[in-house]
């Protein structure tokens, strides 16, 4: 009986209870306090707005009870929606006015749950399909993301966010007006995003690709579009989606980190494609990729760079104007951020652009894409330090000698020589801004592989080969004042700065000087020379003496220009004809203008004297051989001249001898002596080539009688291997490449025609053993003492490997 009343009591109590609360949602005297309260907010009169007396009431209970922040939110929610499905306009602003002031007074811990409401709120008015709705939702999301949250949220999405203000950038509503002001809405929803996730490693990362294939897009298509303007807005002060968007950009944009940004570039390149915006106006594309790498740090700007070149391989060789036009977008953003633009990794850079030349050298079709990639070139390696720049150009000019240093130059393929040629511009292009400080800092690996491809090149590529010389050489920037001179006069007019050696260029004099007088020469009797060619080494010979001046490197020069005078005339007989060809009468001007400055660099005044009486004669008698002769000059008509009239208008080595005999400092004794027999290049111990005088080698080796003899082997005995044996072979001149050409070829019909047996029977022994034999017997020999032997090594026996 007890038991059946225990139950009865607690069944009248749920009974009871269920009473009240339905007494409670019918009588709003017996409602939660929250929900009169937010119920008192809203007007009776819709027009009439957001009741304020009720609102601070509201406010003041949210903050002294925090806890009920997200019941406030939660039924604010559900008053939003009944209100968006009964169409209740006024009381959906009310609302979200309400939701706004909430969020500004409250920073409690609780402020999370009471944004989950709110961020519903916003979601429920993006997705109406009314306007205002969409733009009360993004009003009131950008006042939240400027909210700073005490407290994170981990567990807090964006990505509706994200997709649905993208979508409203790219909004297509016909109403040019209504689509201008929603996707201003658009772009200040994706701002909001930005900086409520951006900065904050706890919240979603926005890096993603899903996020950043929506974000960048809509941000340049909003830039994009900032031509098509309404009338209406351009009269007033209309806030622009462009504008907007730059900003959102350069704000997003500066707060990438390094492994952020290709991120935001992949998108940014695709934009490109898609809307096909690199070709043929790629004005867009400039401007966007100027703003990304004027809001990136500094130090990842050669992301941007290395991004760009990877993009061209994306496109195929038949999309030349799309591939040039990148090159041009890389050109105009390279020099923003100074040296860090290419990175650490250099010659990488200049390494794909080299192989992009390489592939472009084998069509025909590609001298767009090829100016733009060398204009790039120049571009990046302006941005470098100098040494950077003579590394690239090393790199290149290693690159062109290998492309032709296989075969013949008549036997190379045109894709060869154009790849050769297309990176002799390119070192054109990069030593326009190298500024020269000291000789010493020019390398081999950069110098002799110069040198030797001058000489196995067209005039054309020469002629680049040569300027490019002449800027390395160039330590007064004379190469822009010099011109042709015709007399002593002249010259002082041309304003030059000259300079002696530096202990740091007595090195490079010491090392690679004599390899550039040599080459000197042979460039001046080149026979297929332009007049471009000749006015180059007019300079190099003037910029060279200017550099280094002293009196050994003005009778050196000297020497080399007499000797290619002498080229063309000392064989000429008892007659020689003047204009007998275009390359006689330019190599004669262009000596003659060296020796011009020359005598005027010597400061000595009895050389000047000759130099201008030369030119006096020379002038009256065969004027179109003047430096500065115009083909529109007269000529006269007897051009043939005999040996007397030949000597008074040509420069001679005895009397430039006796002009300069007697002053301090020029060893005149050094003009006499042949050009082939003067100086030889020898290997040092520390591997380096300089030149020796022959005259210093005083070596006396002792003949071991044992030796093996040649004429064992039926070979024609040659005479016993002395020092003076060597000094004869040293200086007899030179075979050249006819007889050179002659003695294979009578080698060659020999070994085809006589049987192998007497091949067998004629050959020497091994000129190696023989040597390395002979040199064991002068070591042990008692009085031979050294105190170095490998020294001896050192030595090099051409005479013995000739043979």
């Amino acid at each position: 009986m007890l038991h059946y009343c225990s139950i009865h009591v607690y069944v009248n109590e749920v009974v009871i209870f269920s009473l009240n609360m339905a007494s409670c949602s019918c009588c709003p005297a017996f409602r939660p306090r929250y929900k009169r309260l937010v119920d008192n907010i809203f007007p009776s009169v819709q027009s009439e707005g957001l009741v304020r007396s009720e609102m601070e009431k509201l406010t003041y209970y949210a903050v002294s009870a925090p806890e009920k922040l997200d019941r406030i939110g939660d039924y604010l929610a559900r008053r939003l929606t009944r209100d968006i499905a009964r169409k209740r306009d006024q009381s959906v602003f009310v609302a979200m006015e309400a939701l706004n002031q909430l969020l500004l007074a409250c920073h409690a811990q609780q402020i999370n749950l009471f944004v989950e409401s709110f961020l519903k709120m916003v979601a429920t008015l993006l997705e109406s399909d009314n306007y205002n709705f969409q733009a009360l939702g993004t009003n009131s999301f950008e006042k939240f993301s400027k909210i700073e949250e005490d407290t994170a949220s981990y567990h807090r999405r964006y990505d509706f966010f994200v997709s649905k203000f993208s979508a409203m950038c790219h909004s297509n509503e016909e109403n040019l007006s209504i689509r201008r002001k929603i996707q201003l809405h658009g772009v200040h929803g994706l701002r909001g995003v930005i900086r409520k996730t951006v900065s904050d490693e706890l919240q979603v990362n926005i890096w993603e690709k899903q996020h950043m294939d929506k974000i960048i897009p809509s941000l340049l298509y909003s830039m994009q579009n900032s031509q098509e303007k309404n009338p209406s807005d351009a009269a007033s002060d209309v806030e622009q989606p462009s504008t907007l968007a730059e900003e959102s950009l350069r704000e997003l944009l500066s707060r990438a980190a390094f492994s952020n940004v290709s991120a935001a570039i992949y998108p940014a390149l695709a934009h490109m494609d898609n809307h096909e915006l690199w070709a043929p106006d790629n004005s867009f594309a400039i401007k966007s990729f100027k703003i990304i790498m004027y809001s990136i740090q500094g130090q990842y700007s050669h992301v941007i760079v290395k991004l760009l070149l990877d993009h061209i391989d994306t496109h195929d060789n038949n999309d030349q104007p799309i591939r040039a036009s990148i090159l041009k977008v890389l050109c105009a953003i390279v020099p923003i951020p100074a040296s860090t633009a290419i990175g650490p990794s250099v010659i990488d850079v200049f390494n794909r652009l080299s192989q992009h030349l390489r592939i472009s050298a084998e069509s025909t079709n590609q001298k767009t894409f090829q100016t733009a990639l060398i204009e790039t070139t120049g571009v990046l390696s302006s941005v470098v330090p100098d040494y950077q720049k003579l590394e690239a150009m090393s790199f290149y000019i290693n690159r062109a000698l290998e492309a032709i240093s296989d075969h013949d130059l008549r036997e190379a393929t045109t894709a060869d020589l154009n790849y050769s040629s297309l990176l002799l511009q390119c070192i054109q292009q990069i030593s326009k801004t190298y500024r020269i400080n000291t000789l010493s800092s020019l390398s081999s690996s950069l110098l002799e592989p110069l040198l030797k491809i001058t000489l196995n090149v067209g005039p054309n590529d020469r002629l680049i080969a040569q300027n490019v010389l002449l800027v390395l050489l160039d330590k007064n920037n004379n190469r822009t004042k010099l011109k042709l001179v015709n007399s002593e006069s002249d010259i002082d007019q041309l304003g030059l700065v000259s300079s002696t050696a530096s202990k740091q260029d007595c090195e490079f004099l010491d090392q690679r000087l004599h390899s550039i007088y040599l080459w000197l020469y042979e460039c001046f009797t080149l026979e297929d020379n332009s007049t471009d060619n000749f006015q180059a080494l007019y300079k190099l010979v003037s910029v060279l003496c200017l550099s280094v001046m002293s009196a050994d490197v003005i009778l050196e020069l000297c020497r080399i220009v007499l000797a290619a005078q002498n080229s063309v005339v000392e064989n000429s007989g008892e007659s020689f004809q003047v204009d007998s060809n275009q390359q006689t009468m330019q190599l004669l001007s262009s000596t003659a203008a060296c020796i011009l400055v020359l005598a005027h660099l010597s400061a000595v005044p009895e050389f000047q004297h000759y130099a201008n009486q030369v030119m006096l004669e020379r002038n009256s008698v065969a004027p179109q051989i003047m430096p500065s002769f115009t083909p529109g000059r007269k000529r006269l008509n007897n051009t043939l001249l005999d040996s007397s009239s030949l000597s008074k208008i040509v420069f001679s080595s005895t009397l430039i001898s006796d002009s300069l005999r007697g002053r301090g400092g020029f060893n005149v004794e050094k003009l006499s002596q042949p050009l082939a027999s003067y100086q030889i290049d020898t290997v040092s111990a520390d591997g380096h080539r300089g030149p020796v005088d022959i005259e210093s080698i005083n070596i006396e080796f002792p003949i071991n009688k044992e030796a093996p003899s040649m004429t064992a082997v039926g070979v024609k005995p040659v005479e016993a291997i002395t020092y003076q044996y060597f000094k004869q072979l040293l200086n007899k001149p030179p075979i050249s490449r006819k007889e050179q050409i002659e003695i294979n070829s009578k080698v060659a019909e020999h070994i085809k025609s006589v049987p192998f047996e007497q091949l067998m029977a004629e050959r020497p022994p091994d000129p190696c053993v023989i040597t390395r034999n002979w040199i064991n017997q002068v070591r042990e020999a008692e009085d031979f003492t050294t105190e170095d032997d490998d020294g001896l090594d050192a030595l090099h026996f051409p005479s013995i490997y000739a043979y």
